[in-house]
């Protein structure tokens, strides 16, 4: 027989609970284990230690009758544990020592005291829990006696997990890494628990956990506490950085790029050759070259020394997103000081520069405005230009944003602008030409257009094999086209995770590859490896919508579904002009936390709703609303008239049964067959 007093206080025979135990036949084992080391109390003690807020002969009569269930219960089951006479009760372990019996607190006890990490490894096991976790209170002296030794146990057992994690020798990495783990079940909080497990994962080539750690760390203090990582914490990481990625001077601590772990022996190019061929293949597939340029007029001025810091975020998120070829900031700003270019055409003379993003500092009736331009090198011609009122005082969220959009309004802009001058010129088309053919037509929800986008990525990988934003493509048309036909064999999924897996090693600081396999792997019901793709993609880019958006249409097929609904109003907060699909995996999510009528809120902001008219028919009827379920069903038959639910959950990937389940019954309430 097995007697378990940590966390859920058990007793067991044979690996079956024993049922109806007497209600103080633990508290009272707890009681003489603890609190005289002869395991033995006068029976006026243990009586008004129980029973405190009564007088001493109640308290007696209700000690004899709790001995009394007590003793029936052990004759019951063969115990002689718990034994008394008329002045003391004590505790009998002849049961123990013949190994007929155990008590996790007696052994957790015995360990305690020889103080190694041999005995504290089963501690850590035995450690289920505060002591009788679920014990209610009493009002009496018992429950004010068990909360001081709850805490005098969790404090020993944190000192003695926190010597061993900072012991130099004698304690293994993997025996470190336990503690670790102990320390922060025990104390969420507990940071050096989080850099035990941060050093130890680079000890052992754990690329991916170290910034997973980290970011755990820091979200748990922030939404719980409301405060950042200790500095020790955060200067960890850094230290650790260089051996998760080259890109170490990136930005901020939590927007570091860590390397998928599956790949790392591909990808160990030195990074001066890397950027090298890089640079060739950029010129090879016909990217545009950019230059960032800003000129304070006064560099002491903090409005000034802003802006510069704003546009320098620009810069690094232009670098980020891989169809532009940037030219660094340290050029850039030498270009500006020295002012060896007399024009923007020199700027294209000088270093092949097709696009100047020229931004300064405008005062204008008392306001302070960030003006940014857009200029055409080779045309002087000024494509696009924005005036912001700019202050200091505006929060830190609202400047991501203004560098969010003009991101996104230059990259936009550039490639209209590069696509009509191939259309109207009839150049040769290259890599670049080909990617921004198939990037116009992957996001529609058309068959013939997908398969289109397609052909363009493959056109693009003939002008330049190891374009990684064309592998990326055509690896997401793919998995489109295997959602668009609610297909149960998943070929065209394996074939596109085989792309995706040869874009990665090909510039391990793109995203975009990370995020077609995460979405695959989904797809492929291989949840943790889905995740632990899209951790480290928004880790290279944490301002990627569209990442963001499959990052959170993974979390609902995992069933975090809170947490998807968070990071896609996280998307739609980086693209306002968010595409159907957001709002279509916001919706899925909605549906799955039966939050209907938000989910048909979600769908009524889609352009083309027809495309997930199966979902709004399940919600609809969810609602009650027959007709209106009846005509998004229609719809959707229309468009897929070979759709059965048994053959579509036979490929429905969703980790939680009972998620599918609810999907299942929504769409028989709406009339699908």
């Amino acid at each position: 027989m097995k007697i378990a007093v940590f966390g859920e206080a058990t007793v067991s025979l044979g690996g079956q609970l024993v049922p109806r135990v007497p209600a103080n036949f633990l508290r009272i084992i707890v009681y003489l284990l603890l609190e005289n080391p002869n395991h033995s109390v006068s029976r006026g003690k243990l009586s008004q230690v129980l029973w405190s807020e009564t007088d001493q002969s109640h308290a007696s009569m209700n000690l004899r009758q709790s001995l009394a269930r007590i003793r029936k219960f052990q004759e019951q089951y063969g115990l002689s544990l718990i034994q008394g006479d008329a002045t003391y009760v004590y505790l009998n372990l002849s049961q123990v020592r013949a190994d007929l019996l155990r008590i996790d607190l007696l052994e957790y006890m015995e360990l305690m005291q020889k103080g190694d990490i041999e005995s504290l490894l089963p501690m850590i096991e035995l450690y289920a829990g505060d002591l009788l976790a679920q014990n209610e209170p009493q009002a009496s002296d018992f429950d004010e006696w068990l909360d001081v030794k709850r805490v005098k146990i969790r404090d020993d057992l944190t000192a003695m997990l926190l010597l061993m994690i900072d012991q130099p020798i004698g304690v293994s990495i993997d025996e470190k890494r336990q503690c670790a783990r102990k320390l922060i079940e025990i104390d969420p909080y507990q940071e050096v628990g989080y850099r035990a497990l941060m050093q130890t994962a680079s000890q052992l080539g754990l690329i991916a956990k170290v910034e997973r750690t980290f970011r755990e760390c820091t979200k748990k203090l922030r939404d719980d506490l409301d405060v950042e990582p200790e500095e020790q914490t955060i200067e960890l990481y850094q230290q650790l950085l260089p051996k998760l990625s080259p890109a170490t001077t990136r930005g901020l601590i939590i927007t570091q790029p860590a390397q998928p772990v599956a790949i790392r022996t591909e990808i160990q190019t030195p990074t001066a050759i890397r950027a090298v061929s890089q640079l060739q293949q950029a010129k090879q597939a016909g990217l545009p070259r950019v230059m960032v340029l800003y000129l304070p007029h006064n560099a002491s001025d903090p409005m000034e020394q802003l802006a510069a810091s704003l546009v320098d975020d620009i810069t690094i998120g232009l670098c980020r997103l891989r169809t532009l070829s940037v030219v660094a900031p340290y050029t850039s700003k030498r270009v500006v000081t020295e002012s060896p270019i007399d024009s923007f055409d020199g700027l294209k003379a000088q270093f092949g520069v097709s696009y100047a993003v020229d931004s300064k500092i405008v005062r204008r009736d008392g306001f302070c405005f960030l003006s940014v331009k857009l200029i055409d090198t080779e045309t002087q011609e000024i494509v696009w230009a924005e005036k912001t009122k700019f202050d200091y005082v505006l929060p830190e969220q609202q400047y991501r944003q203004l560098s969010i959009r003009i991101i996104l309004s230059v990259v936009s802009t550039i490639e209209k602008s590069e696509l009509d001058r191939y259309n109207k010129l009839y150049q040769d088309p290259n890599a670049y030409y080909w990617y921004l053919m198939g990037k116009r037509d992957i996001d529609k929800f058309d068959l013939s257009k997908l398969r289109q986008a397609r052909q363009s990525f493959k056109n693009a990988l003939t002008a330049s094999p190891d374009f990684v934003p064309a592998l990326s493509g055509i690896a997401r048309t793919m998995q489109k086209e295997w959602l668009m036909l609610a297909r149960s064999e998943k070929d065209i999924l394996l074939e596109g995770e085989k792309i995706a897996k040869r874009a990665t090693p090909n510039d391990p600081d793109d995203e975009r590859p990370l995020r077609e396999l995460g979405t695959i792997s989904m797809y492929l019901g291989k949840f943790d490896d889905s995740l632990e793709y899209f951790d480290q993609g928004e880790a290279i880019n944490p301002q990627h919508a569209d990442l963001l958006a499959d990052y959170a249409d993974a979390l609902t097929h995992y069933g975090w579904l809170d947490q998807a609904v968070e990071k896609i109003q996280q998307a739609i907060e980086h693209n306002p002009l968010a595409p159907d699909y957001y709002y279509w995996v916001g919706a899925g999510a909605l549906h799955a936390l039966d939050r209907h009528k938000e989910a048909v809120a979600y769908t009524d902001q889609m352009q083309n709703p027809r495309v997930a008219s199966r979902l709004i028919s399940a919600c609809w009827a969810m609602l009650g609303e027959k007709e209106k379920a009846a005509e998004f069903r229609t719809q959707a038959l229309a468009d897929n008239p070979n759709f059965r639910i048994d053959e579509w959950t036979k490929s429905m990937a969703l980790r939680l049964p009972e998620q599918r389940q609810k999907y299942v019954t929504s769409l028989k309430e709406a009339g699908f067959q």
